[in-house]
């Protein structure tokens, strides 16, 4: 506990630091966005990210996932961003303010063309806790 309050403490102090504009007006040092994947493992889980956190939504390409979107309050997609999306991510959402979001799909699995493919329903549901 003694090592954490220091570490939130190191953390104030260097934050603080941090924040004094240059002489041009601008943040020397921008704080770096971080990427919080979220995959199949974390199915009926809560995450945790950052206000200002990228949320990669990754379940694979096994199934036809669709996702409900995001809630627009903690979680939004950023307008005017394309993302190219790597194979078997869905979505890219960002941290907008502190708070609880679900992140809901449902889908099919992928089968070949002309292929005998079963019926079955993937659904998947996870929590994101946003702190500051």
């Amino acid at each position: 506990m003694k090592a954490r309050l220091l570490a939130v403490a190191f953390a104030i102090i260097v934050a603080a630091c941090g924040s004094v504009a240059g002489s041009g007006g601008s943040d020397p040092s921008p704080t770096p966005t971080t990427s919080v994947m979220v995959t199949k493992a974390d199915n009926q889980r809560t995450v945790t990210a950052h206000v200002g956190d990228h949320i990669q939504i990754a379940l694979g390409d096994d199934i036809s996932w669709k996702l409900a979107p995001p809630d627009g309050t903690v979680l939004m997609q950023e307008p005017n961003r394309n993302y190219m999306l790597v194979r078997g991510t869905q979505a890219i959402w960002l941290a907008r303010a502190t708070g609880r979001s679900t992140i809901q799909a449902s889908g099919g699995v992928n089968c070949p063309s002309g292929s005998l493919c079963p019926m079955l329903l993937a659904v998947f549901s996870a929590t994101v806790e946003v702190l500051p």
